[in-house]
């Protein structure tokens, strides 16, 4: 019963920082699967303007052809990619037709919204030159059409034209991240852009643009990338840029908020609980004492120093505290592996908790065993016997 407040109290810690911090990483990679950090998109939207709708038929629209102003006059942008979407195109592929998202892209848009091949390659720069009829596929539709089949290298119909698969992309989303718009992406097919356009389209009409910039700069990237995108359009807003970066980092920051006040609220009933431990080893220790004054008298007659005496009562504490504190960590290992079946990658004690625990268990010995081994150590010899 002694143990029991020190047992709980570094189970609580063991189990607060996994959870916490494993719980914390999967909700940041999930954010990270979005692909939306540091990102700003213009989308096309009719002029609204009275002067410009008269002038509306200056701009093209949405183009590829934009990339050579946005190139000559990005300065806060890092990277710039376009994508145009087919919408659901008939596929066929191992014997089945379906319909399916298919979208062109180029290797800046994989870049800027980190898609990131699972097995074989993303599109390179060559694919997009030569208009290559080559594809990849998102985790879910490779899953379901070919199930545990090799992909790479087999061929698919998309409106009757073959593509060769080079790569299936990682699965995005997880338990605590996920919505529509990634289970969207785990099931489109990727095409080089100027495939799409060739063969799809028959212009050089894209549907977004998106702009890779530092995330602490959002402001600075949406009004570049509006001026950037107006020069292009020759003044005509037929555009809207989208700031989902600054959405995104605001969502980052109030998630590490939100993680602090958990560790704080956990950290506090730990707190709560060691404190328990400590006092109950203290009442014991000062039980201990009481109940063993003729043997520190003996002791002392023979010769043993008070440093002696006080090294071993706050020895006796500190090695009650640290058994409850292996029990307590050995509970909150295995706590901490039940707690990981809900995550989709295990969750992995962590060893800052297993320190912390070993850590605040001698900690609180240290502290409970100190006044009772130094009224041991204080005891004179005579006083000791007779009191025994």
């Amino acid at each position: 019963l002694t143990l029991v407040g020190i047992v709980l109290g570094t189970t609580a810690l063991v189990v607060m920082v996994s959870v916490i911090g494993g719980l914390a990483e999967a909700v940041q990679s999930g954010l990270d699967d979005l692909g939306f950090d540091g990102v700003v998109f213009a989308v096309p939207r009719a002029a609204t303007d009275r002067i410009e709708l008269k002038k509306q038929g200056y701009s093209r629209g949405m183009r590829a052809a934009d990339g050579r102003v946005i190139e000559a006059g990005r300065e806060t942008i890092d990277q710039a990619a376009p994508v145009l979407g087919l919408g659901n195109e008939t596929v066929r592929m191992n014997g089945r037709t379906l319909k399916a998202l298919v979208e062109g892209v180029t290797p800046e848009w994989g870049r800027i919204r980190n898609r990131v091949p699972e097995v074989g390659r993303y599109l390179v720069e060559s694919d997009v030159e030569t208009r290559a009829t080559v594809a990849l596929l998102g985790q879910k539709i490779k899953k379901d059409v070919f199930g545990d089949e090799e992909a790479i290298g087999r061929e698919i119909l998309i409106r009757g034209m073959r593509f060769r698969i080079v790569g299936i992309l990682k699965k995005f989303g997880n338990n605590q991240v996920n919505d529509g718009e990634m289970e969207r992406d785990n099931s489109k097919i990727y095409i080089p852009l100027t495939t799409a356009q060739k063969y799809f389209v028959g212009t050089d009409t894209v549907h977004a643009w998106a702009f890779k910039a530092d995330p602490e700069k959002m402001g600075d990237a949406q009004k570049e990338a509006e001026a950037l995108m107006r020069r292009s359009h020759r003044g005509i807003s037929d555009f809207k840029i989208e700031n989902i970066g600054q959405e995104i980092l605001r969502v980052r920051r109030e998630i590490d908020k939100l993680i602090v006040n958990w560790n704080i609220v956990l950290a506090s009933i730990a707190g709560i609980s060691l404190l328990v431990g400590g006092i109950g080893i203290f009442s014991v220790m000062q039980i201990s004492i009481s109940e063993r004054t003729y043997e520190i008298g003996l002791r002392k007659s023979i010769g043993a120093t008070d440093p002696e005496i006080f090294g071993q009562f706050l020895l006796e504490s500190v090695s009650l505290s640290l058994v409850g504190g292996l029990v307590g960590a050995g509970l909150g290992y295995g706590i901490t592996l039940l707690a990981g079946q809900a995550f989709p990658d295990g969750l992995p004690v962590s060893p800052l908790g297993l320190v912390l625990a070993a850590g605040f268990a001698i900690v609180i010995g240290l502290a409970a065993g100190v006044y009772p081994a130094l009224r041991a150590s204080r005891l004179t010899p005579v006083e000791a016997i007779r009191a025994g």
